[in-house]
């Protein structure tokens, strides 16, 4: 798959809408799957750039 857009406006036109109850979890999704799409193959943890992110995914994943 080839983004016609930076990986940023992609994500967040797709996801940007999400309604999860926060505001603040659709912010954390638009950012996962920017950061998912950036580093395509790899890992959620090789694709977060530090430990904070790493944890805000783990985070959201679980809630």
């Amino acid at each position: 798959m080839t983004f016609s857009m930076d990986t940023a406006k992609w994500a967040n036109k797709q996801f940007g809408h999400a309604e999860l109850g926060d505001k603040r979890r659709t912010k954390r999704l638009v950012k996962i799957t920017t950061d998912l799409a950036k580093n395509a193959g790899k890992s959620l943890v090789k694709a977060s750039k530090d430990d904070a992110s790493i944890e805000g995914a783990y985070r959201f994943i679980r809630n």
